[in-house]
């Protein structure tokens, strides 16, 4: 995610019905095509108002900026929303799937005990999130996965952590569907993670650590 000014929103990596019956077309157009497509244009206003095109996504997330505190929460709540989003969209396949063993759930089994024990710390983590938010899966530098929530549009620290995967715990993700069914959405969320993708993240993480 080292794109510059101007941002381009990104395609869906599957079709607008791919998800279907679990998540219905509208859904995914108010989602993909709306919300974030929203973020996007007014990221590259606000980059473009305060003169910051030469940075990338993720310095807009990681860097000091100076400027008054309320434009300063804007600009990183647009920059943490596309950034969020972008994870979030690339995160997930259009095939429902179990996890495979790879080096990545080989880690979190030795880590949570089990896969379906992992799942349900993963929910109730989101679950525990009162209002708007996400909750990752995330691999410290040194190579370590835990599980984080943020509230809004906030990242984790990207200096620090590799992220792995995210869910979108906004109502907009899963209301047209789910209603206030939190658990449901996440339920078949969990079912469309990408692993081969997941993996390679963590893979990049482990390739990080400084010999």
């Amino acid at each position: 995610m080292s794109q510059r000014y101007p941002f381009q929103a990104k395609t869906l990596p599957f079709g607008l019905s791919s998800l279907s019956p679990y998540c219905d077309p509208d859904t995914l157009y108010l989602h993909h095509g709306q919300y974030y497509a929203q973020k996007v244009r007014e990221l590259n206003h606000l980059v473009s108002k305060h003169g910051l095109t030469n940075l990338t996504l993720e310095e807009l997330l990681t860097q000091d900026i100076k400027m008054p505190a309320a434009h300063l929460a804007r600009l990183k709540g647009a920059a943490g929303a596309v950034y969020n989003h972008e994870l979030y969209f690339d995160g997930i396949q259009s095939v429902m799937d179990t996890p495979p063993l790879n080096k990545l759930t080989g880690v979190l089994i030795g880590v949570y005990g089990s896969m379906s024990a992992f799942k349900r710390l993963l929910l109730e983590a989101a679950e525990s999130l009162p209002g708007a938010g996400w909750v990752w899966l995330v691999a410290e530098r040194s190579g370590g996965p835990h599980i984080v929530i943020t509230d809004n549009n906030e990242t984790v620290d990207l200096r620090s952590v590799q992220p792995i995967f995210v869910a979108d715990l906004w109502e907009h993700a899963y209301f047209l569907d789910d209603q206030f069914n939190k658990e449901k959405y996440l339920d078949y969320w969990f079912s469309f993670i990408d692993w081969s993708k997941a993996e390679a993240r963590f893979e990049q993480s482990r390739a990080d650590i400084p010999c």
